[in-house]
């Protein structure tokens, strides 16, 4: 289908303008129409709006929806927004059935169709730096979902009603998910069926929005959250395990030292390039990257440790700016998956013996390492690119070791009136604080 469609600001007249001479036939005001050519049959027809951005949007929708075909997810937005003439044009062209029509007849399988198209959209907006509002995903995130719809695929068959599938449907699912972990010996145990029950809520809420399922079937108020497992919490590693995992790493020392000194997800430190690290800023060098998980910007001073490292592996391998920092020691070649990152952890830990070795545990290390050095939970919040709310929930238990840290300073560091008594024995000017 050849759509080549544009927005036109037109004015608006006045009713009956022609019985009254005197008058201005135009009220003063505009509107909007999308006007140009669909497979080449001539389009004017009326947006419904007044405003020039928000003509332009839905001339994008109308453009996109008509790309994605039928099934796309922006037809039922679109059915609310337009006027009912403009609304059936486009979509008795392309072949869209109005929701209520088909509510009935769609399936399983139906959803995750226009749940792919639902998700491909999301990474578009990703990749154009667009709003949390507007929807945004990344492609690992939709690796996850297809895993947990491939999982829900396999227990209820593609031709399942969406009708069907009720509260019943989901417990009997949890249960399912559940015998499978165990029989795989899987680490995290019930918090992946949590993770898939939250992927499932976020189909079904799709699925409600697009008036294909009359009513949600999952309670996320009666679920756990993912992830989050009180009676564990965050898993940092001992000073007696950090001694043995150095002293066993062999070559995989700078994979430790790169996750042990910025607390990086196992994603992040994947993605993680030359152009990230600034070797040039600040005191000692920083890494700098926005996180694949949260979009937010990280901001990691480097350690003494880790830079000698980091500049020792430059040297050797002269890199370009868009190369990536961590090798596979296997293939001196980047890491092709997060797993093979994971294994080779998990090899680190079983010969240093140390029970759990993850990305992230060297994360609960590097940030509860930070607070136990007297930094405070908005440093340490920047430097892991979460909230702060986040790692005081995580990381309580170690903040008072933070304020005792703190209160050595108080007590032992140098201050302001230090700094004057400093600066006075050698004869220089005291700079203050600016007012």
């Amino acid at each position: 289908m050849i759509c080549n469609i544009t927005y036109k600001e037109v004015k608006v007249r006045r009713p009956n303008s022609h019985l009254f001479k005197d008058e201005d036939k135009f009220t003063g005001t505009v509107t909007y129409s999308v006007v140009g050519t669909l497979d080449h049959e001539p389009v004017r027809l009326s947006l419904g709006t007044e405003e020039k951005g928000t003509a332009l949007r839905r001339v994008s929708k109308i453009e996109r929806a008509c790309a994605e075909g039928p099934k796309s997810p922006l037809w039922h937005e679109l059915e609310e927004a337009l006027p009912p003439r403009t609304f059936k044009f486009f979509a008795n062209r392309v072949g869209y059935a109005s929701a209520s029509k088909v509510t009935s007849k769609m399936t399983w399988q139906d959803l995750c169709e226009l749940f792919e198209v639902e998700m491909q959209r999301m990474i578009d907006n990703k990749e154009r730096n667009a709003s949390r509002e507007e929807g945004i995903m990344s492609d690992s995130t939709r690796l996850r979902y297809r895993q947990t719809i491939k999982q829900f695929t396999a227990f209820v068959g593609n031709d399942t009603p969406l009708d069907s599938i009720d509260p019943g449907v989901i417990a009997k699912f949890k249960v399912d998910r559940h015998k499978k972990i165990i029989q795989l010996k899987q680490a995290r145990g019930g918090s992946s069926v949590a993770l898939d029950i939250a992927v499932l809520h976020r189909m079904f809420a799709f699925a409600v929005s697009q008036k294909i399922m009359a009513s949600q079937p999952i309670d996320l108020s009666k679920e756990s959250k993912p992830g989050k497992n009180p009676r564990n919490g965050a898993r940092p590693f001992t000073a007696a395990e950090l001694k043995r995992l150095r002293g066993k790493a062999g070559s995989d020392l700078f994979i430790f030292l790169l996750l042990r000194w910025t607390g990086l997800r196992g994603s992040d430190a994947l993605r993680l390039s030359w152009e990230h690290v600034h070797f040039d800023r600040g005191f000692n060098g920083e890494i700098e990257i926005v996180t694949q998980k949260r979009s937010k910007l990280a901001v990691v001073p480097l350690s003494t440790e880790l830079r000698t490292a980091l500049v020792k592996i430059h040297k050797k391998r002269k890199p370009q700016p868009e190369d990536k920092v961590l090798h596979n020691p296997a293939t001196d070649a980047p890491f092709s998956s997060r797993y093979r990152l994971r294994e080779r952890c998990k090899a680190l830990g079983v010969r240093a013996g140390v029970h759990r070795v993850t990305p992230h545990c060297f994360r609960d290390t590097f940030a509860c390492d930070m607070l136990a050095r007297g930094n405070g939970v908005y440093e340490v919040a920047k430097m892991l690119a979460d909230t702060v709310e986040t790692v005081e929930e995580y990381y309580a238990q170690f903040v008072p070791a933070a304020r005792d840290a703190v209160q050595a300073k108080m007590d032992n560091g140098i201050g302001i009136e230090e700094q004057g008594a400093l600066a006075a024995q050698r004869g220089r000017k005291v700079v203050g604080f600016p007012r």
